[in-house]
């Protein structure tokens, strides 16, 4: 082929020409996504592959369905500098605020509200870069044990809870994840499945080098809570395996 017209370039989320070869990728998101909406419970999602193969690309892609589809979404980054809460909540009390603008009063996101001032002071100790406030009291008793994976469990619950009572649901995404620590990635992955148990609103699209599947392999516990998709495979939907 031309180099020129060559629709493959690797980059770091640079968008071709065209999603060649990836149909199944977003037809499989697209069901998820319209499963979330329908109040069905469904898997959170895992792009794995190496550098430059379509993955950021993919998850924008997805990232714009959701928002096509009208979720409440929004996409970010893990860092190895920042830990998931400091990435996490901002955008959590963004959505917050959109569906507290909605017509009508509701105490489910008002609720959403306290318990996330509950987890914000929870996760303050000990996180001095963390800086984020709510005039709102907390609500003691939820989300605020100092166990970050029971906290952010309750958290997300009580978020896409919120997010049921408004007739909308959420959208995570979530890319570069193999900087995520093990048990970050762990208590999100355990929030992720006590959300879906609970058939709530959210689910999470994410994306990470190769790496990420022996830190998912790790987690046991979780390993039937997502699938696992690697574009270089034609998107063949495997679950990962214990090492």
């Amino acid at each position: 082929m031309n180099p020129v017209q060559n629709p493959f370039s690797p980059g770091a989320g640079s968008p071709p020409p065209a999603l060649v070869g990836r149909k199944a990728i977003l037809d499989q998101a697209q069901t998820a996504l319209a499963r979330i909406k329908a109040g069905r419970s469904e898997k959170s999602s895992l792009l794995v592959g190496l550098r430059g193969v379509g993955k950021t690309v993919l998850l924008r892609t997805i990232h714009d369905e959701a928002e096509a589809q009208s979720f409440q979404t929004f996409f970010i980054e893990a860092s190895e500098s920042k830990p998931l809460t400091n990435l996490l909540l901002p955008p959590l009390r963004n959505i917050l605020f959109k569906l507290d603008r909605m017509a009508g009063l509701n105490e489910g996101v008002k609720r959403a509200f306290r318990v996330l001032k509950s987890f914000i002071s929870s996760m303050k100790v000990g996180n001095e870069d963390f800086n984020i406030s709510l005039e709102v009291d907390a609500e003691t008793g939820t989300a605020d044990s100092g166990d970050y994976e029971a906290d952010l469990s309750a958290l997300l619950s009580v978020v896409a809870t919120a997010a049921a009572s408004r007739k909308t649901a959420i959208a995570l995404v979530i890319d570069e994840m193999q900087y995520l620590p093990e048990n970050e990635f762990g208590a999100l992955i355990m929030a992720l499945h006590q959300v879906a148990q609970k058939q709530l609103p959210l689910v999470m699209f994410g994306a990470g080098l190769p790496q990420l599947v022996g830190l998912a392999g790790r987690q046991n516990r979780t390993r039937n809570d997502y699938s696992t998709i690697r574009p270089w495979e034609l998107c063949v939907k495997a679950t990962p395996q214990r090492h």
